[in-house]
């Protein structure tokens, strides 16, 4: 039997490659075009034999009155049911939607999965529960969404344990935990080249990495209000800043105030490829994700690439972040919104190369064998037999 999914997380071919690896017959409804970080990011739908596109609306959370409710919204979803995808074709039986339970737009796709007979699995991130976050006149409304959403489906894949907890609470039908994706194993892997990258040469310096969304969230003005105590015990760091986001000028001015800028170099977002040589060149990963508007780090695919490359990471207790770094294993885990305890755990890894090294190779036999492409689409689909 063949499962359908739908939704904008797909369109992402790291996400897509998953799904090779997929036993069983699958095909994606796609956006024809995603827009990301405010449009700096345009995804564009892989060419694939068994990848369908439409149009698509609605590309973030923050338009008047409605908010996320119909972010990734496809209005010709139940279209492509009844035509191209639909049933006696690909003998569809299953669609997975990867929107979260509490939009519109999920529910929308169970909606019509259910008037054409199919089994709908729906999935979420969610790992604060829903009665801490909704409030007022919207929170009723996104509660509404979420029992609408539960009643219509037949399962609800969780993206973490906490996720799993929550779900389990609210409703008898079956819970899995797996993340939407995969880590590629084979391409993030570490190779032996010299301390370079791009045009930088590092040399012998202890080189200090961020990369992802430069959202207040992620904590990474915490690392610039480190830095200055780091390089007072160890001269020779340098810190590498890679991504973009609504905070990158205010983090910008922060190293021009601190007199950081010739220890700290801010990069534009990466593409995997250039992930992969920023990581080969780094010696701690550092990802200090703070609590921030009622959210929490539901998962860090950063956080599993560099682990991959055998980098260690310095990392918060906070959030689901534990399962994929562990504590004194693979890398450190400290207090959130600690600029002191993070300045230790920089200095503890900056100062001990052994140390690094042991932990880096834990973390790239931890990930391995828990979140490879592999292991990720062998969990997707026992759990969609199973149904």
């Amino acid at each position: 039997m063949s499962l359908l999914i739908a939704g904008y997380p797909y369109i992402k071919e790291n996400y897509l490659k998953t799904f090779d690896s997929y036993p069983g017959d699958v095909s994606f409804l796609l956006p024809k075009i995603w827009k990301a970080k405010g449009g700096k990011l345009i995804f564009k739908a892989p060419i694939r034999p068994n990848i369908y596109t439409t149009r698509s609306s609605f590309y973030h959370s923050n338009y008047p009155i409605i908010g996320g409710l119909l972010k990734g919204w496809m209005p010709f979803f139940p279209l492509y049911l009844l035509s191209a995808l639909g049933g006696k074709k690909l003998n569809l039986d299953k669609v997975f939607s990867s929107s979260e339970p509490t939009l519109i737009t999920t529910l929308y796709q169970g909606f019509w999965a259910k008037v054409f007979g199919k089994k709908h699995i729906i999935f979420s991130w969610e790992n604060i529960p829903y009665k801490q976050k909704f409030k007022g006149s919207k929170g009723l409304i996104q509660m509404f969404i979420l029992k609408l959403n539960l009643f219509f489906c037949n399962a609800i894949v969780c993206g973490n344990k906490k996720s799993a907890e929550i779900f389990s609470d609210l409703t008898k039908k079956p819970v899995a935990i797996i993340p939407l994706s995969g880590v590629d194993s084979d391409f993030f892997k570490k190779e032996n080249i010299e301390h370079k990258f791009r045009d930088f040469d590092l040399g012998s310096k202890v080189v200090f990495t961020f990369a992802g969304a430069l959202g207040y969230r992620k904590g990474v003005h915490l690392i610039l209000e480190a830095m200055e105590a780091i390089l007072k015990e160890i001269p020779n760091s340098h810190l590498i800043i890679a991504g973009s986001g609504e905070y990158e000028e205010s983090l910008k001015l922060q190293t021009t105030n601190y007199k950081l800028q010739a220890a700290v170099t801010f990069i534009p977002w990466l593409d995997s490829a250039g992930l992969r040589e920023l990581l080969s060149a780094s010696d701690v990963f550092l990802y200090p994700s703070i609590s921030f508007g009622g959210w929490e780090e539901q998962f860090g695919y950063s956080m599993a690439e560099a682990s991959l490359m055998e980098v260690p990471v310095i990392s918060t207790q906070t959030g689901s972040i534990e399962e994929v770094v562990l504590n004194g294993v693979t890398g450190l885990l400290i207090e959130p919104d600690n600029t002191k305890s993070l300045t230790e755990a920089m200095l503890k890894l900056g100062r001990d190369k052994n140390l690094r090294d042991n932990l880096g190779q834990a973390g790239r036999k931890y990930i391995e064998e828990n979140f490879s492409y592999k292991v990720v689409a062998d969990k997707f689909y026992n759990f969609f037999q199973s149904l």
